[in-house]
């Protein structure tokens, strides 16, 4: 038996890749084409290639995008009239993640021992997100395995694509600022202690700025491990304080108040969190228990709270807006849809309406992010370069002076 490698798209489009054990590659076409695949390609892996996949199989995990490959392989082969187990196993033998294949294994033998497949899940918490075990126990209830399948593949590329574009935002600033401070560590380290032995030489009084940067660079040389203590301190006591409910609460508040960040956050946690009550509610999971879903699907307790909140007020039979209003977090845009959800009925397609909006809008302010920060970063490496430049060539100029004279 072979590992083959192939490329192949299903009956929605979707891309697919993946691998497989067999004997030649001609049975691997043939059992795809069952699935309803349309071949790409087929390649068996060189020694190479499959030394790298042993060492990546020691360290791996299971990804967010494997988890949406496997929805969208899964709703296909059902679409086809496959029972469950049987498509389970289909798709478990096309994945290539050792550990992924595993946890397939194993929700197939609970299956077989007659556990619902939502009940199997649940043995895979850090697996399967409380959204997704929600949704598959909505699809449970109503007989609509297939389309909550669907939404829940879309769900997933939807998110991937949110995150994908959230870091190539920050990427280029990150990779700007830490070239930056290398080359600045760099020159104190290096480049400068040469012309300290210049300047002590001369006993020419030295500038303030000159006096600073050889300040800089003595502490850098002598003190680094003082430094790394400091840092290493910093981020104990950061994380010992953020691990309290006040300091945790307190930190992320800080965070949405940070210019231009602050606001691309809000944006993704608005945009998170109105496409995933919308997809739950559409998948006929109750409002309360699509809260409590999302709830735990947040990552800034700033507005898990505002969740938590919305769940009492309708608890207590108040209306779904008011909570919203009194946040002073949502703007007045997600306020009014919500309201109009409420009073038309249609709820989960005016969440859908908002999610769609701030995807735009999150579209834009990383445009913007981009474009503002360049110039930014760019000015204060500007200004990091002319104060190193300006130390060093003031006491040249008064050295020449001084020969002058």
């Amino acid at each position: 038996m072979a590992l083959f490698r192939y490329k192949a798209r299903d009956r929605l489009g979707g891309l697919l890749i993946g691998s497989v054990e067999s004997s030649d590659s001609a049975l691997v076409a043939q059992n795809l084409k069952k699935l309803g695949y349309c071949i790409i390609s087929i390649n068996a892996p060189s020694p190479t290639e499959l030394f790298i996949e042993k060492i990546k199989d020691k360290f791996a995990r299971i990804r967010h995008d494997e988890i949406v490959i496997f929805t969208r392989q899964l709703a296909s082969i059902l679409k086809s009239g496959l029972p469950l187990i049987n498509s389970l196993e289909a798709v478990r033998d096309q994945t290539v993640n050792k550990k992924f294949k595993f946890v397939l294994s194993e929700i197939i033998n609970s299956l077989q021992k007659g556990n619902s497949f939502s009940m199997s899940l649940e043995r895979f918490p850090e697996v399967f997100s409380p959204t997704y075990k929600s949704m598959i126990q909505a699809a449970e209830a109503g007989g609509i395995f297939v389309e909550v399948l669907e939404r829940l593949s879309d769900l997933g590329i939807q998110e991937m694509d949110l995150r994908s574009k959230v870091k190539s935002a920050l990427m280029y600033p990150a990779v700007l600022v830490v070239v930056a401070l290398s080359v600045v560590v760099f020159f104190l380290v290096k480049v400068l202690p040469r012309f300290s032995v210049l300047f002590d030489s001369t006993g020419v009084a030295l500038p303030l700025p000159t006096r600073i940067l050889l300040g800089s660079s003595m502490i850098l040389r002598n003190f680094w491990y003082l430094l790394i203590l400091g840092i290493v301190a910093g981020i104990y006591y950061f994380k010992k304080y953020i691990s309290t409910n006040e300091g945790l609460y307190n930190f992320h508040r800080i965070i949405l108040k940070i210019p231009i960040f602050g606001v691309l956050i809000l944006k993704v946690t608005i945009a998170r969190f109105t496409r995933t009550v919308s997809t739950l509610l559409k998948s006929g999971v109750p409002i309360l228990e699509s809260l409590r879903v999302v709830e735990n699907t947040i990552s800034n307790v700033v507005v898990r709270r505002v969740i938590q909140d919305i769940q009492v007020a309708i608890s207590s039979g108040q209306d779904l807006v008011e909570p919203f209003r009194l946040s002073g977090l949502f703007p007045p845009l997600v306020i009014q849809m919500v309201s109009a959800g409420e009073k038309s009925g249609k709820l989960d397609n005016m969440l859908a309406d908002v999610a769609n909006f701030y995807d735009l809008e999150i579209n834009y302010t990383v445009s913007n992010m981009t474009s503002l920060l360049e110039p930014i970063l760019l000015l204060g490496m500007g200004a990091m370069v002319a104060f190193i430049a300006l130390s060093v060539l003031l006491p040249i100029f008064n050295l020449v002076r001084v020969f002058r004279q």
